[in-house]
């Protein structure tokens, strides 16, 4: 299972599994990646493949198998899984099968998330419960589907189904691709991002925040 770990200058204080987006790749969340090996986190950044089989983020069974490796090679401490994108529903599922398979999860951090065609954040989301779970959201686009990721979580808490509490966090100004830092280019002309990415430091400051907040939480 190809992790791709990045481990901080000393002891880790915990793990974050980091989930790229659709048709991205583990290199293109390198920035993010060294700011939380920086917090003092082991950073394990699975390679999800987009439609294709065996790796694709829609295939619950190679999730799962994520899910073990992840309970293999993380560290001590606390667990955090971030997911960008199509990154989030998988991180979802990732965080569901490691708690059903008895693994602690203590933080899920989703960025700009984007329900897979089967749905596999909406079936996750009953076993998240008891998870604190951050969503990080840029204004409706056409990369994030105008904003569907939001409205959900707004129509399923107003439903009083079971799932986990979230908090809800949009960042005005942000581009959908600003998480991936110098590689954020590519969505100027995918998602419209703005080049000048006027939101990318709250983005960044919001984000490692929430990471080190979790890291610290445990540790206290």
């Amino acid at each position: 299972m190809e992790l791709t770990p990045l481990d901080p200058a000393g002891v880790p204080l915990g793990t974050v599994v980091l989930l790229h987006g659709f048709t991205r790749h583990p290199r293109d969340l390198q920035a993010p990646a060294e700011r939380f090996a920086a917090l003092g986190a082991r950073v394990l950044r699975p390679r999800l493949g987009a439609w294709w089989w065996p790796r694709s983020t829609n295939r619950t069974r190679y999730l799962t198998h994520i899910a073990e490796a992840v309970a293999q090679a993380r560290s001590t401490g606390p667990l955090i899984v971030v997911g960008h994108s199509a990154g989030a529903p998988a991180g979802a599922w990732i965080a569901a099968a490691l708690r059903n398979s008895g693994t602690s999860v203590d933080a899920l951090i989703l960025v700009d998330g984007v329900e897979s065609p089967a749905r596999t954040l909406r079936r996750a989301w009953p076993d998240l419960t008891g998870v604190p779970v951050d969503v990080i959201c840029a204004p409706p686009s056409r990369c994030n589907r105008n904003g569907a990721l939001a409205r959900w979580l707004d129509d399923y808490r107003e439903s009083g189904q079971p799932g986990p509490s979230v908090d809800l966090i949009v960042i005005p100004g942000m581009g959908h691709g600003d998480v991936e830092g110098p590689g954020r280019h590519v969505y100027v002309r995918w998602c419209h991002d703005d080049p000048a990415a006027p939101a990318l430091a709250e983005l960044e400051g919001t984000l490692d925040g929430l990471v080190e907040r979790a890291l610290d939480a445990v540790a206290k």
